[in-house]
């Protein structure tokens, strides 16, 4: 059969130069783990405490000190750690000054009985007012002192509540009433009646899994993006048929337009598809990628994505009438299809506009159906939308090409 002929020489012609492996092999793997890394590696982005450090310098060792300090270890923007005993202020301050720590929270002996004197919460923190961590921590305590103010107030009512009933008035036993309501008070806003619930819900028939490991994201993102690159000299293949007269002469030995095509079409599959095979060893042997969870939908996810890539190939190689057109028409897609479709970053992280038109991109689809598949162990029933969607894309790249192939 002679399209598988043309599919053997284009094979050659590829092959024959170390230079193809740069894009199909070595670009992918190591943006792969740039990117991978860049999103928190093996654990996922979320393995990390990204909260700002602050150093808190307490005093006094009392419960409303405990409290205090307990709600500000809670906090989800400020990271709390305690000064040692010997650790003095001035060392403290420039600790924040050389940007160890990204502010000094001082609790003053006396804090406690201030408090309850005064029922007013001042707090004093030590931070660069002019830095962006600096303006996060003090709008966070100024947050969490107003929460403060309210316990207080509300110590205030149950210490004045105790003093009326009571007999006699122990200080100790009211010192404790207070301080028990303040503590009762900012538990409260730990619970507090109206909760934000956030859950990610997997498709039917899959599980969720428990490994947000990150190279889930960067390598079906660099597989599909080094796909399309890749493209560049496959497509220069055609050009150069038609240039050198190649294609004349296979015409006059009645070899038919469609072997032409197929046989092109072919060598471009074949090479994306040794491709996608090197990279999901890499991903499952090195990167803790389980791909062969389900083989077969994983194997009808990768037939669908290297169809789609060898059709736009074949149809930039139709398009381009020189060699450095071939480049830019592979390029050109490469860029917007990996940059919409959530190749480069998740899409969560981007707006809803950018969402929704993510969508008509190939690269989406092939990032949701890889990233179903490690990451919620989805069946082929679940990966169905995104083969169809990329079959589609298929199609929309052959018919053109084919077209465009008989006109000449």
């Amino acid at each position: 059969m002679k399209f598988i002929d043309i599919a053997l020489k284009d094979f050659y012609q590829l092959f024959k130069d170390w230079k193809p492996l740069i894009f199909l092999v070595i670009a992918p793997i190591l943006f792969t783990l740039m990117f991978g890394f860049m999103f928190g590696g093996f654990s996922g982005p979320g393995s990390t405490d990204q909260r700002l450090p602050v150093i808190a310098l307490s005093e006094e060792d009392t419960q409303l000190t405990e409290t205090i300090l307990a709600a500000f270890s809670q906090s989800q923007v400020i990271r709390l750690e305690m000064a040692g005993t010997d650790a003095s202020l001035e060392s403290l301050r420039e600790a924040v000054a050389d940007e160890d720590y990204a502010a000094v929270l001082i609790l003053p002996a006396g804090f406690s009985q201030q408090i309850r004197d005064n029922g007013e919460v001042t707090l004093t923190a030590i931070l660069d007012e002019n830095s962006t961590a600096g303006i996060s921590i003090q709008q966070e305590i100024i947050t969490i002192a107003n929460r403060m103010q309210t316990a207080a107030n509300a110590a205030t009512e149950a210490a004045a509540l105790y003093t009326q009933q009571a007999e006699t008035t122990d200080n100790a036993e009211m010192d404790a009433i207070y301080d028990d309501t303040f503590a009762i008070a900012m538990q409260a806003w730990e619970s507090p009646p109206v909760t934000t619930l956030e859950t990610q819900t997997a498709p039917n028939g899959s599980q969720q899994s428990g490994d947000e490991n990150a190279f889930a994201q960067s390598l079906p993102g660099m597989m599909a993006q080094f796909a399309i690159a890749g493209l560049m000299g496959a497509a220069e293949i055609i050009i150069q048929e038609r240039k050198s007269g190649a294609l004349d002469r296979m015409m006059g030995m009645s070899v038919r337009r469609g072997a032409v095509l197929a046989g092109h079409w072919l060598a471009m599959f074949g090479m994306i598809f040794l491709q996608f095979i090197v990279l999901v060893t890499f991903g499952q042997l090195f990167l803790r990628l389980d791909f062969l969870a389900s083989p077969l939908v994983t194997l009808a996810l990768s037939v669908a994505s290297c169809a789609f890539v060898a059709s736009l190939g074949l149809l930039i190689g139709i398009l381009a009438k020189m060699p450095e057109q071939s480049a830019i028409f592979a390029l050109i897609p490469m860029f917007i299809f990996s940059g919409l479709g959530g190749a480069w970053v998740p899409l969560e992280i981007l707006g809803e506009s950018v969402q929704k038109i993510a969508r008509f991109t190939p690269v989406y689809w092939i990032m949701t159906g890889f990233r179903d598949i490690l990451l919620r162990g989805a069946g082929l029933i679940n990966i169905w939308p995104s083969i169809l969607a990329l079959l589609g894309f298929t199609a929309l790249f052959l018919v053109p090409a084919v077209l465009l192939f008989n006109k000449e």
